[in-house]
């Protein structure tokens, strides 16, 4: 039968009364003053409450959804029975694909893939015992290692055909990424490790061969400014996403059911480098703010506007919470902090967006009433991200003077 999505429609922008209620709570931004200048303390409010986010309750709640919606379309065909869609459901048949770039010891990857596959055979206690089985990995900050893998159903008679693509670029996770899923077999459900760093270029790069294997913070930046160290020394290929799905991925319009960045800075390049070709194809993204790489060149607000145009509502990502960032900027979101956002594709997935925004208005509604006291005509300081003029607050970027004072 034919298929119709609704889309989702983009929401309306925030009114000052909810922007508020963001800055006076949760996201205060008084704890980003003194990240303006020194990023690394890890004390701005958006790192602190987004440094490790839990997306059981919009992300997980919509595949455990899409599991029972994949284990009746069985029931259908095994009856011969016209399949029915609803929704954005239509593709829950169809191949899953997933994106991990900056893979790292591949645990989201690996869950990824079993949300994406229900299969139950996926095992974040076996990938562990593998990765750590030729010595220990680097300290995991997020400890991916140990949280909740997601919920197979025992019910499901088959798994859903699927492939995540692990991108890692350090020789030395590589090697065990790619054994562990040798031993496990998991090759051959669908963990897919390359060994190539991701960017807005194509080309070749540099990278130390005395990384140890799981070090989260290594990026392009340790070797290209740093030429001459003779660590250096492991040549490493660099593609953009446009280029590898167009070589590896069938169909120009297939979806990319989740995209999941973390690069250590350089992010941006790899949003950019996969352009609207794969954007527009993604229906669920998750990336990585920062300091370092090319973000200290770059502005949040300029990557949040171009995914807007694409169809993207971002958020700050949190444990179980989310605060909007698309339409609903504010001036001291420009403050370069290790920080998450996650982002649904109002287009291809609008019942995942509704779920989005659904967390954040209630937050909302949960602060009702709680800004009786603030005006905005006052300001406890004369820092700009603190002002409450509502001009100021809604900035686009920092001024020259104040990111470079603390």
């Amino acid at each position: 039968m034919e298929h119709h999505v609704r889309q989702h429609p983009r929401p309306p922008d925030c009114t000052i009364k909810q922007l508020l209620m963001v800055r006076n709570h949760d996201l205060m931004p008084d704890t980003c003053v003194s990240a303006i200048k020194y990023p690394f303390t890890q004390r701005c409010s958006l790192t602190q409450e987004t440094k490790c986010p839990d997306v059981s309750n919009y992300l997980d709640e919509y595949y455990y959804e899409l599991q029972e919606e994949y284990m009746e379309k069985l029931k259908q065909q095994q009856k011969q029975q016209p399949l029915q869609y609803y929704d954005d459901d239509i593709g829950v048949l169809e191949p899953f694909v997933g994106l991990s770039v900056g893979c790292n010891k591949g645990f989201d990857a690996l869950n990824t893939l079993t949300r994406g596959t229900f299969d139950a055979s996926l095992s974040k206690d076996d990938w562990s015992l593998e990765m750590t089985k030729d010595g220990i990995l680097h300290e995991s900050v997020c400890e991916q290692n140990v949280t909740l893998q997601f919920q197979v159903s025992p019910n499901i008679p088959q798994p859903r055909k699927g492939t995540v693509h692990c991108f890692e670029p350090v020789p030395a996770t590589v090697k065990r990424l790619q054994d562990a899923s040798r031993n496990l077999r998991y090759d051959t459900k669908g963990y897919k490790v390359i060994h190539a760093a991701v960017s807005n270029t194509t080309g070749m790069d540099y990278f130390q061969s005395n990384f140890k294997a799981g070090r989260e913070n290594g990026s392009l930046d340790d070797c290209r400014n740093n030429v001459d160290k003779p660590e250096c020394d492991v040549q490493v290929q660099v593609l953009t996403l446009e280029t590898y799905v167009k070589e590896h991925l069938v169909g120009n319009d297939s979806p990319i059911h989740i995209l999941q960045i973390d690069v250590e800075g350089y992010d941006a390049d790899v949003l950019y480098g996969a352009g609207k070709y794969v954007l527009e194809r993604v229906e669920y993204l998750e990336f990585e703010y920062n300091w370092m790489g090319s973000w200290k060149y770059q502005h949040l607000y300029d990557v949040i506007e171009m995914l807007d145009e694409i169809g993207f509502t971002c958020y700050w990502a949190g444990k179980q919470k989310l605060w909007r960032v698309t339409g609903c900027w504010q001036l001291y979101f420009d403050v370069h902090t290790w920080s998450n956002l996650a982002c649904a594709n109002r287009k291809r997935v609008p019942r995942l967006a509704a779920k989005m925004e659904n967390v954040f208005q209630m937050q909302m509604v949960d602060k009702e009433g709680a800004i009786a006291a603030t005006s905005l005509s006052s300001t406890s300081s004369n820092h700009e991200i603190l002002s409450l003029d509502s001009a100021i607050m809604v900035s686009k970027y920092l001024t020259e003077k104040s990111s470079n004072t603390g």
